[in-house]
């Protein structure tokens, strides 16, 4: 892909995510003074792990919530997809069916 290409791509994939306004939404769940139906979820993670998350989020310029919830969004999917084509569901309803 030429630098020019490199640099339309970014535009637009800039303008298309600007619309989501994730700084505003960032903004009006840290201050807490609207109340949003949300939940913290934790884990401990190596030291290394959280270090590189930090240095990630702080290379792409987006917050941990933005990232997280995307990376978490995307693992989701896969793990859904996967235990659809594996036919665990399918499996799932023929046991429920015998009982």
């Amino acid at each position: 892909m030429s630098d020019f290409q490199q640099f339309l791509q970014y535009k637009a994939l800039a303008f298309k995510f600007s619309l989501e306004n994730n700084e505003l939404t960032d903004a009006v769940i840290e201050a807490g003074q609207v109340p949003l139906p949300l939940r913290n979820v934790c884990a401990k993670l190596s030291v290394e792990l959280a270090d590189r998350l930090d240095q990630t989020c702080s290379n792409l310029d987006v917050s941990k919530r933005q990232f997280i919830e995307r990376a978490l969004i995307e693992a989701m999917d896969q793990a859904d997809a996967a235990l659809t084509s594996c036919g665990v569901w399918d499996d799932v309803e023929k046991r429920l069916e015998q009982k």
